[in-house]
């Protein structure tokens, strides 16, 4: 049974306490602020099986607005619950906030600016008083784990360094109380120093992979990354593909000791194909329909960690569908 709104539209917004920012004060403050706005509904959930509580609650009073306040893995539970069959047909927009450790999806796709600001604009919003919001639409990345059935909707895909950075920056860099952008920004920087020098933290993955059953190679790859996002950390665009379907995403790969790495480095960064390469394919781009992997080792999805190392895991990768953000 639907629930009706008697006058606008809902807006919940979803809080993970344990999020990195949250647990710094974080959700006191959060919590403080939205109760002045008695139009917004507040939940917390901590766990899966509290956000798909939350998320069947905006869906059985057909909230328009989900305000997500936490990290890349609150969002990645979210996205994965909305593109379940039985959420085909409610899509609300998303209001992305920065309260996670790193919150790399929240640089290109969140919602910017004073808390206190947002939730005003919102709560007029759904009264139908204003709308201050920006709106677009982004691809959403979905993972299938083939052997468990497992499936996981997000925004970036990672493996080999973009794994082992992610290990290292939990490690080394939030443990010491460094978060946010910065944090993780100098951990990532510091394995790709160590990539293009002395490769003594660095771990590279076996893959066999096929992208839209026709390009085909099997080999010891360094870096691997499949996103949908424009921006990723301070910037940097590791991709160089074009995308000629606004269904299709974007995945790279690059093959361990790669010819001329420092000469392309600086081009791979910002998304423009290596000036330097050879016959031996070992700077590869596509934007695909599909990509079917076979990883020998661990990768992440949005900060999330998967997979074992010396395991071989089957993925396929395809775009789940579009998801709306809101911006100011």
């Amino acid at each position: 049974m639907v629930e009706q709104h008697l006058k606008g539209f809902g807006v919940t917004a979803i809080s993970n306490p344990l999020s990195g920012k949250n647990k710094n004060n974080g959700y006191r403050l959060f919590t403080h602020t939205i109760e002045q706005f008695e139009q917004i509904r507040h939940l917390t959930a901590s766990n899966p099986e509290d956000i798909s509580r939350a998320i069947k609650a905006c869906e059985m009073r057909q909230d328009r607005v989900i305000i997500v306040n936490g990290g890349d893995g609150t969002l990645q539970c979210i996205l994965t619950l909305l593109k379940q069959r039985q959420y085909q047909h409610y899509q609300p927009e998303l209001c992305l906030l920065g309260s996670g450790t790193t919150s790399m999806s929240y640089q290109d796709i969140g919602c910017k600016g004073k808390l206190e600001n947002i939730l005003s604009s919102l709560s007029d919003y759904s009264q139908g008083l204003r709308d201050d919001f920006k709106r677009f639409s982004r691809e959403i990345l979905r993972v299938e784990i083939v052997d468990t059935h497992e499936v996981h909707c997000g925004m970036f895909f990672g493996a080999g360094t973009i794994y082992d950075g992610v290990l290292y920056c939990r490690k080394s860099i939030h443990s010491k109380g460094l978060r946010g952008e910065l944090g993780a920004s100098l951990g990532m920087m510091r394995f790709f120093l160590d990539w293009l020098t002395v490769k003594r933290l660095t771990r590279s993955v076996t893959v066999k992979f096929c992208i839209d059953n026709a390009h085909r190679d099997c080999a010891t790859f360094s870096v691997i990354v499949a996103t949908t996002l424009n921006r990723l950390l301070s910037g940097v665009y590791p991709f160089w593909s074009t995308c000629s379907d606004r269904g299709q995403f974007v995945i790279t790969f690059i093959k361990r000791n790669p010819p001329r790495l420092v000469m392309n480095f600086y081009n791979i960064l910002k998304g423009r194909a290596p000036k330097y390469t050879n016959n031996d394919n070992h700077y590869q781009s596509y934007a695909p329909n599909q990509a079917e992997l076979f990883i020998e080792g661990a990768f992440t999805l949005d900060g999330e960690l998967f997979g074992e190392q010396g395991k071989t895991t089957q993925l396929l990768m395809d775009s789940a569908g579009k998801v709306t953000f809101l911006s100011l």
